[in-house]
């Protein structure tokens, strides 16, 4: 009696432990941003000329990070399925010798205490890692390895660039700015998009 209730709480331990480890995950991401429908967080960064000339590898100039709860789907009267909210990011960057804005989105979640974020179609992804200051880390490292990250606005864009994890491409510090620079890149987008 005693082996099995010892394996009994083993196991419940075991599922505890899972789910308050899936909680935490999940508690990081809405701790960067609540999931009420139709919040928006936003993050960008010009680099300054200083900051490139030391770091002369690194090709992003420019980079802007939405970070979106939105729905997909609404119910026969109109209202969102909550089944159907997710997190949702774009971002936009500008590389050096290319004047152009370059755009990735797709959907965002967490999972073992990462908050990831990729783009369809084996697009790559990023990893974000919310800072105490405020601020926002987005990492094209991805689980101890390089990544990387297609800016392109559709699967099979052949005008698209992939950003990968280079020697200064690897860690972008972004401050949080207010909502209405993200809701310009997102006109933007929009409007490549047409």
């Amino acid at each position: 009696m005693g082996v099995v209730l010892s394996l009994l709480l083993f196991c419940m331990t075991g599922v505890v432990g899972t789910a308050l480890a899936e909680d935490a995950a999940g508690a990081k991401i809405e701790a960067l941003l609540p999931p009420n429908p139709g919040a928006e967080v936003c993050y960008a960064r010009v680099y300054d000329a200083d900051h490139l000339k030391r770091h002369p590898k690194q090709r992003v100039t420019e980079m802007i990070f939405s970070l979106r709860y939105l729905t997909f789907e609404e119910n026969e009267d109109g209202t969102p399925e909550e089944a159907n909210y997710q997190y949702w990011f774009t971002l936009a960057a500008k590389l050096r010798g290319n004047p152009e804005m370059h755009y990735a989105n797709g959907a965002c979640g967490s999972s073992s205490g990462v908050i990831g974020c990729g783009v369809e179609c084996d697009g790559g992804g990023i990893e974000l890692e919310p800072r105490a200051d405020g601020d926002l880390l987005a990492r094209l490292e991805r689980d101890g390895g390089e990544g990387f990250i297609r800016l392109t606005p559709g699967c099979g864009d052949e005008e698209g660039v992939t950003l990968e994890a280079g020697e200064d491409d690897k860690v972008f510090k972004l401050p949080k700015v207010p909502e209405a620079t993200c809701n310009a890149m997102q006109a933007e987008f929009a409007k490549r998009l047409e």
